[in-house]
């Protein structure tokens, strides 16, 4: 029992993706599956940079964005195998992630960078789309091939899709395993608290900036990977929306842990697929969603994984009554000014 307490949150990540693995046999699911995991890989990154270091990044999208026509462009115009361009796109968002990292992580308040990133965010859709020798402008690119290892190819959805699954393990692990030792004990004293940690001589810029650069070099994977998916990039793809349905993902599914990441990019890629009938209203779901789960699940969905019915109820009553306090608190503070 202690080993399942322990491992709570693996197991979780594995039931989730065994679900996916059946669902996978059905061609509409896979489709959606390979989207979801698509998702999850750069949701992680997201976590990286804003639940372990505590920077609002609004600008994901653009970094899938550059992995995604690096790859495309090295493939279509240059020859280059899907496989060599994969190190190749990480290195480049990486590059832009540490470029971008130096002058805003000189901003003091979260929601200054998280301006900055949206903004960034733009910048490179208004490249893509002008760029037209480089990216073909508002027409995009496509023919993109799907990759092939010796007899096996990946063109068919199924195939795909473990591949993308197979890509979420190796990112889960590496990224697993780099928040387990230095780098990620210092990125989680930067989260707990900056000021103690610079108080104890951690150096807080240069590990906020390596997690911007760790989180948008898994962009550009997700990015790489999302081009022969769909088979056609053009830069509506990268805009300022999906970064944030990518951020929601990560609070709904929970900001402080990997598993977290992939079980909220699941949720939030399956959900409005299963309520197609209200896709004009999909971001005002996501906002809601979003709104549920901080009132009611601040550490996401995943806190729920391990947990017996009457911890779950008892729970999500202990949220209630701390809101009903502070909204009991307002009321009065309200009432004494008007006095």
């Amino acid at each position: 029992m202690n080993g399942i307490k322990k491992h709570k949150k693996l197991i979780a990540l594995v039931v989730v993706l065994a679900i996916m693995i059946y669902l996978s046999f059905n061609s509409y699911f896979v489709f959606v599956g390979i989207n979801a995991l698509i998702n999850a890989i750069a949701v992680m990154g997201i976590v990286i940079i804003s639940g372990y270091a505590k920077q609002l990044h609004l600008g994901q999208s653009a970094f899938l964005g550059i992995g995604a026509y690096t790859s495309a462009i090295l493939m279509t115009k240059c020859g280059i195998s899907f496989w060599v361009t994969i190190p190749v796109a990480m290195v480049i968002a990486g590059v832009f992630g540490w470029i971008l990292s130096i002058p805003t992580l000189k901003l003091k308040g979260g929601s200054y960078l998280a301006l900055v990133t949206q903004t960034f965010g733009e910048i490179i859709y208004v490249l893509l789309l002008n760029m037209e020798w480089l990216t073909n402008g508002p027409f995009g690119i496509t023919g993109i091939k799907a990759p092939s290892v010796g007899p096996v190819n990946f063109v068919h959805l199924q195939p795909y899709f473990f591949l993308c699954l197979a890509f979420v393990c190796i990112v889960y692990f590496a990224l697993k395993r780099i928040v387990k030792v230095k780098f990620g004990r210092f990125f989680i004293s930067i989260r707990e608290s900056e000021e103690a940690a610079q108080s104890i001589g951690i150096n807080t810029r240069k590990y906020k900036m390596i997690a911007f650069v760790i989180a948008t070099a898994v962009a550009g994977l997700a990015g790489v990977l999302y081009g022969p998916f769909i088979g056609y990039l053009s830069p509506e793809q990268f805009r300022w929306q999906p970064s944030l349905i990518l951020v929601s993902m990560a609070i709904v599914g929970g900001l402080g842990s990997l598993e977290g990441g992939i079980v909220g990019a699941v949720i939030l890629t399956f959900l409005p697929e299963l309520l197609r009938s209200t896709d004009q209203l999909r971001m005002i779901l996501y906002g809601v969603i979003v709104i549920l789960t901080l009132a009611f699940l601040p550490d996401g969905v995943i806190s729920l994984f391990g947990k017996k019915p009457r911890e779950i109820k008892a729970m999500l009553s202990a949220q209630w009554g701390i809101l009903s306090d502070k909204a009991l608190r307002r009321k009065k503070k309200k009432a004494k000014a008007l006095k």
